[in-house]
């Protein structure tokens, strides 16, 4: 995985912290701690869009960031889960790390 991909997939971590951290955000602090993960996150993602094509770093950061937001909601917040759920996000996933290998596969072609 190159440095790139390193970021999206940290910068898409970060989302999962501050999206959830917005729950739990009841002073200046933590406010304060939630705009400075939120401004890192996108920074990795704006980053990694030097090296890896502007509409994939999105597709795959947002992508991602989804996924994970979606699995916290079930496993840390109890939210309700469904087959339906389930199959969209298996959807996704499989869009997401086909979006990688395409990309991966057009750079090595390039080369």
């Amino acid at each position: 995985m190159t440095k790139s991909w390193l970021e999206i997939f940290i910068g898409a971590i970060l989302e999962v912290v501050w999206v959830s951290a917005m729950k739990h955000n009841h002073s200046i602090g933590s406010f304060v701690l939630v705009i400075a993960i939120l401004i890192l996150s996108f920074y990795l993602m704006i980053d990694a869009s030097k090296n890896i094509p502007a509409g994939t770093t999105y597709a795959v950061y947002v992508g991602l960031g989804s996924l994970f937001v979606v699995i916290a909601d079930v496993l840390v917040y109890h939210e309700a889960f469904s087959w339906e759920k389930l199959i969209f996000i298996i959807l996704l996933t499989v869009g997401v790390v086909g979006l990688k290998f395409v990309t991966d596969f057009e750079e090595r072609r390039a080369k």
